[in-house]
């Protein structure tokens, strides 16, 4: 039987929480219920945790077990309880009175998601001065903190566990199948006790009865590698340096337009985030977008993907056919990322995609008229795999008729402090500005001297390491050890060198010891050899180039040294092959 441990700030929630798992999981699970101003153990030994808010995990996730799986529970209101809101006139000003301010804002959003917004709400919690402006409270089961000057409380009951984080929960224990249809069951036995109890709701249950089974007709039609929505928008990218600025200044120009573009960037710079904010910055805002990885769909299974197909088209076809993902982006975007990969066969009817607008399924020889904007994306060079013969040249054209590039973390790396707290925020860890400024004030300068092949990405993979590993401030010793030719440079500034000036002799000496045997290497050898990032070979390169060490020939040629590989030899001993290299 799984063991799991709920903790709570105060008492009351506590139990109403553990309550309302009882009645949803019943006697399967064993549940211990915590809270923070009582019964805390000095470990809590559980197979997983759940806390009923940020606060709670904050005053109280020292006590967890080492290893001890957790998560922070959204809640929602009581909805059986807030036809009571309604009977108060609009415009009235009440107090949300909750156990803390953060509970109490948190329930006015709530509220007012919901749609109860015809009232004024003020926060309200222990500890703040007696109120004149509001002579009714409203609370979530906190009465007890209601100031006496208030002469109506109306009570809406603790807040729920919200569904979500209960189907989280049940996933991250291996429970989910088993519970799937009680939980789901439940829940919609709550919404039938609800139209049942208020007339007012009809309308708006059988609205949400249309979107669940659109929702669900839309799941059945396969969409793991699809995303039919736009989430992100141009106010949500973070950063003020001058380069991404301009990038986000020619992407609003470009959300104008309906002509098609071509992103170019390195990985995890946020190319999707960029074309999800031209597409919801356009006139097609409204409509799909969909986004597809070339890189994730084998090749067999490309031209059912993107162009559908018919009955019998091919063994084990669906017996209705399906439509493919230019179909579903009809009046929206397609996003095709990672467009470097596509093979050449298929760039052929791409590029007849995007001449005619026209798409046959497969197996059908029906033209299919669609309207659909493109924004492509890819961290390859596109025209080095043209001069390759690994891409075509009249595709790249028609696809680069709005070129994008956006900027590596390493050439705006002023943003860091910023994206950085932004993580936190995202992890449960919101600081003031202040707060923020002396928890990376001593990793700060080990930011800037990374060179971050990984861009934001990695970064963001970084703070969440230093997140779950460090309790205070974290410090240059507490970070992954891909930092650590980073940190051992800056100690030894002075009397070392640059992980840049070893790698370059690193590069230079493998070159040397393959020359000696008449072969050439390229990029991918050497990064190869040298366990580093390819990205990186190809800056240490373009820097050897203007240096007059090397030169790069097209083809089998590879990389050709300018020396003689012997005096490169004879100088090897300035550099250990096992020297760190970032």
């Amino acid at each position: 039987m799984k063991h799991i441990a709920l903790i709570a700030l105060g008492e009351k929630t506590s139990y109403f929480c553990r309550d309302q798992l009882h009645r949803l999981l019943g006697n399967r699970i064993n549940i211990s219920n915590y809270y923070a101003e009582g019964n805390l153990p000095q470990r809590i030994k559980a197979d997983f945790a759940i806390f009923t808010s940020r606060l709670a995990y904050q005053k109280t996730h020292t006590h967890l077990s080492d290893g001890l799986p957790y998560m922070i529970s959204r809640r929602s209101i009581n909805y059986h309880e807030v036809d009571k809101l309604f009977e108060l006139p609009a415009g009235t000003n009440v107090l949300l009175v909750n156990d803390c301010i953060q509970s109490a804002n948190d329930t006015i959003s709530l509220l007012q998601t919901l749609g109860i917004d015809h009232l004024n709400y003020y926060a309200y919690a222990p500890g703040m001065d007696d109120p004149k402006m509001a002579k009714v409270a409203v609370t979530p089961g906190e009465s007890r903190f209601v100031p006496p000057s208030i002469e109506k409380i109306v009570d809406i009951k603790t807040r729920l566990l919200d569904i979500t984080s209960l189907v989280e929960m049940l996933s991250r224990i291996g429970l989910l199948t088993y519970y799937a249809d009680f939980l789901s069951a439940q829940y919609v036995r709550d919404i039938i006790q609800l139209i049942d109890k208020n007339q007012r709701y009809k309308n708006r249950a059988a609205q949400l009865e249309q979107e669940l089974c659109r929702l669900e007709a839309s799941r059945s039609q396969k969409t793991s590698d699809v995303n039919l929505q736009a989430v992100y928008h141009f106010d949500d990218i973070i950063g003020s340096a001058p380069a991404l600025q301009s990038a986000i200044h020619i992407a609003k120009r470009f959300a104008d337009s309906d002509s098609t573009v071509l992103i170019q960037a390195q990985s995890g710079t946020g190319k999707e985030l960029m074309a999800q904010s031209i597409h919801n910055a356009s006139e097609r805002a409204d409509g799909p977008f969909v986004a597809v990885n070339f890189a994730a769909i084998t090749e067999t299974l490309l031209d059912s993907e993107l162009f559908g197909y018919v009955e019998g088209a091919f063994t084990g076809a669906s017996r209705h056919g399906a439509i493919g993902l230019f179909e579903q982006a009809n009046h929206g975007t397609i996003f095709l990322d990672e467009i470097g990969d596509a093979s050449l066969s298929f760039q052929v009817k791409l590029l007849r995609v995007l001449q005619e607008r026209e798409i046959r399924r497969v197996g059908s020889t029906v033209p299919i008229h669609i309207d659909v904007r493109i924004i492509a994306a890819t961290n390859q060079d596109l025209k080095v795999l043209i001069r390759q013969g690994r891409f075509r040249e009249d595709l790249y054209y028609r696809l680069n008729v709005l070129p994008l590039t956006l900027p590596p973390l390493a050439e705006r790396k002023e943003d860091i402090p910023v994206l950085v707290a932004a993580f936190l925020k995202s992890f449960f860890l919101d600081m003031g500005a202040s707060e923020m400024r002396d928890w990376i004030k001593e990793i700060l300068p080990v930011f800037h001297q990374y060179s971050w092949p990984g861009n934001i990405r990695e970064l963001q993979n970084v703070v969440e390491y230093l997140a779950n590993v460090c309790d205070g401030r974290p410090r240059p010793d507490d970070l992954p050890s891909s930092f650590t030719a980073t940190i051992a440079s800056m100690r030894n500034r002075q009397g070392g060198e640059t992980a840049g000036e070893n790698l370059k002799k690193a590069v230079l000496q493998e070159l040397a010891i393959a020359a000696r045997i008449g072969k050439h290497l390229g990029r991918r050898s050497l990064a190869r050899n040298l366990d580093v990032p390819e990205s990186q070979i190809r800056h240490i390169c373009q820097d050897l180039v203007k240096e007059g060490e090397i030169t790069l020939k097209s083809g089998r040629g590879g990389i050709q040294l300018r020396r003689n590989w012997s005096e490169i030899l004879d100088s090897r001993g300035d550099i250990a092959r096992n020297q760190p290299l970032l």
